[in-house]
């Protein structure tokens, strides 16, 4: 009985030295440029293993995101923030804001190509498979955005293939992590920084309008519409991606759940050529000037250069919750 305890207080004991977080250290994160800066807290357990912190938290200033990606802040003024885990650690910082300069530029042209490419391959590899990733009650028009924009950024490891069904193809290399702020898991919202955005928010901020002239979208672009009437229907969202053989611009999107109840449908991905869109059967699905319906030409902020940004008006990313 006595060697039975034994072997089970030992291996309790090994258990809670390979699990129980009990050293920590924290550090920030800025770049000159990107207004956000992200503080880290690492934790691990006395042999060595890296574990999320127990009781982690942030005080002194409003954040997103939390003990296992990082806190995520855009301080205004100067700040005195203090960070916390349990068993007793505390770790002080002195933030400063950084000058919102080019504050939507996340990205250089080599990382913003690399995101677009991927944004669009993982866009198309939903009409040959689904992602089993991509949640089925997101799966709509801009909840197909919504996954390819988070899915883009990476890394494209063995395990996010197996996890998101994609092929090992090779595709770009991965956008720079340092760059993507925190981009990489929200989107901003009239609520600040979160998880979700509905496409009306997807587009009024976390994109620039490019007008309603379609000779200048690239793969990764978007058009948005809006039909009006007694009760509008909200946005709906299609995707520009690579272009048929004969060089026609094409593009993808999905059409969202069709009917109610019992007849309720889950709707389905197409990909549709540009001219066939501009004689659709639905006027209102046209992607013309004159149409009230077609909202315009949409590039994500994180694709557009300081040029780009300094000569379209957006609105400002709001400040993080």
């Amino acid at each position: 009985m006595k060697s039975s305890s034994l072997w089970l207080g030992t291996a309790l004991l090994a258990l809670a030295a390979a699990l129980v977080p009990v050293r920590q250290r924290g550090w920030l994160e800025r770049s000159e440029g990107n207004p956000v800066q992200r503080v880290v807290l690492e934790s691990r357990s006395l042999v060595g293993l890296r574990r999320t912190a127990w009781q982690g938290r942030l005080e002194g200033a409003d954040y997103w995101g939390g003990a296992r990606d990082g806190y995520f802040l855009s301080p205004q003024h100067p700040v005195e923030i203090v960070l916390r885990a349990w068993p007793g650690f505390k770790q002080s910082f002195a933030l400063t804001p950084i000058p919102a300069q080019a504050s939507s530029v996340l990205l250089g042209q080599g990382d913003r190509e690399a995101f677009r490419t991927w944004f669009v391959a993982l866009l198309e590899q939903q009409l040959d498979r689904v992602s089993p990733a991509w949640e089925p009650a997101q799966r709509d028009c801009a909840g197909l955005l919504r996954f390819a924009f988070r899915e883009a950024w990476g890394p494209h490891t063995e395990a996010w293939r197996e996890h998101t069904g994609f092929p090992a193809f090779p595709v770009a290399v991965d956008p720079s992590p340092a760059m993507a702020g925190p981009w990489r898991r929200a989107f901003p919202t009239p609520e600040g920084w979160q998880p979700f955005a509905k496409g009306a928010w997807l587009r009024s901020y976390s994109c620039v309008a490019m007008g309603r002239e379609l000779s200048e979208a690239k793969p990764g672009d978007l058009i948005f519409f809006a039909r009006g009437g007694a009760q509008p229907e909200p946005d709906h969202a299609m995707a520009f991606v690579r272009p048929a053989v004969d060089g026609q611009p094409m593009l993808l999107y999905h059409t969202g759940p069709e009917g109610t109840g019992l007849t309720r449908k889950a709707g389905e991905l197409r990909r549709v050529r540009l001219d066939d869109l501009l004689h659709h059967p639905d006027a209102e699905f046209r992607p013309l000037p004159e149409n009230p319906a077609f909202l315009g030409l949409y590039r994500w902020k994180v694709l557009c250069n300081g040029l780009e940004l300094a000569a379209l008006s957006d609105p400002a990313i709001p400040s993080l919750p």
